[in-house]
């Protein structure tokens, strides 16, 4: 029986140093006698903090289950590096070189960090390559159709190392970075998450998932989810006030600083000009932008159409609501409020309001 106990022991002995990480370091003169804090990403809570002395620091730990945490000094986001982390993870970081080296003979680190030498070296081939044909006299277009095999390669990259490491912590990393590429529709991205332990948990692939949940509340066939926000003269505004009240309108999701959104703007005040009246309207909701630019470009652009300007701040987060990800968006609705096309754009915007306007 004491026999018994003793193994028991030993075996407990084993168990807690397998489930143990330590993570050492180097930082520059600039980070010396301030505190280096390790941070869990997931939850955003601090783990662990220690002094940097001499230029070094040490964090050592118990890993339960497998971590990404990242490594920042004095809590500022430039002196930084993300660490991912298992039972049993030995990791060095250097955090004197930018961007800053994680390497742990072997694991998940080092992989994670061959992964993205290789994304760089075929996203440099693909710009030469690009360039090349582009300098041949082909269109843009033209030379992404005479790269889809280079671009497929490369796509293929992040899904041989999300299949190979569907178990761990690094698979679940890697669907963080491409979770809003890669996975456009709920469907596709529960079945990754269902698929790579840990995916589930990574914040870049909650708010993806957070952001399709409303993209499929508002999507085409949808009653219209009002938000609030401020007229050009400083007086409260909604969408409700245009939209659902008997003409058709096309809602533009723009920003001043947005190329492609000016880019479209000809285009809408085309259709403005040519339909605008009783029967349909555009309307600018101005997002993500500083008020002053905001207005600047209505004069630059020549836009009389009218505005809702949301305010980075505003309770109402009018691109959260849609689930949209990017700008422009451009969504037309139906004189009863009823959301009738998504996505729209360019000549076929213009072919499809027109054939709406019959």
């Amino acid at each position: 029986m004491k026999i018994l106990s003793t193994m028991a022991i030993s075996m407990l002995a084993l168990t807690a140093c397998a489930q143990s990480y330590t993570i050492t370091g180097k930082a520059d003169a600039n980070a010396e006698g301030k505190m280096a804090y390790l941070v869990d990403q997931n939850t955003a809570a601090y783990v662990d903090s220690c002094a940097v002395k001499d230029g070094a620091f040490k964090f050592e730990g118990e890993a339960a289950t497998e971590k990404l945490f990242e490594l920042n000094i004095d809590k500022k986001r430039r002196s930084k590096a993300m660490v991912l982390v298992a039972p049993g993870t030995v990791a060095t970081v250097d955090l004197t070189v930018r961007p800053a080296t994680v390497s742990d003979n072997g694991g998940y680190n080092d992989k994670y960090a061959a992964l993205n030498n290789s994304i760089a070296e075929a996203g440099s081939a693909m710009d030469a390559k690009m360039r090349q044909l582009m300098a041949e006299g082909k269109s843009q277009n033209e030379a992404m159709e005479a790269m889809e095999g280079d671009i497929d390669a490369f796509y293929g990259l992040y899904h041989k190392a999300i299949e190979e490491n569907k178990d761990n912590i690094l698979g679940a990393t890697i669907v963080a970075v491409v979770a809003r590429q890669f996975y456009p529709t709920l469907e596709e991205l529960d079945s990754v998450i269902a698929k790579v332990k840990y995916a589930g948990e990574m914040v870049p692939v909650k708010v993806a998932r957070e952001g399709l949940l409303k993209a499929e509340a508002t999507k085409e066939g949808k009653m219209f989810t009002d938000f609030s926000g401020f007229a050009l003269d400083g007086a409260a505004s909604k969408l409700s006030d245009y939209v659902g009240k008997g003409k058709y309108v096309l809602v533009d999701f723009w920003a001043s600083w947005c190329g492609p959104c000016k880019g479209e703007i000809p285009n809408l005040i085309e259709l403005q000009n040519k339909f605008g009246g009783d029967k349909f309207t555009v309307l600018g909701v101005n997002v993500w932008d500083e008020e002053a630019k905001f207005k600047a470009a209505l004069a630059e652009e020549g836009i009389t159409y009218p505005q809702i300007y949301i305010p980075r701040d505003n309770k109402d987060n009018a691109t959260e609501l849609y689930g949209i990800q990017g700008i422009p968006q451009i969504i037309l609705f139906a004189p009863d409020g009823t959301i009738v096309k998504r996505n729209l754009r360019g000549d076929a915007m213009k072919a499809f309001v027109a054939e709406q306007m019959k």
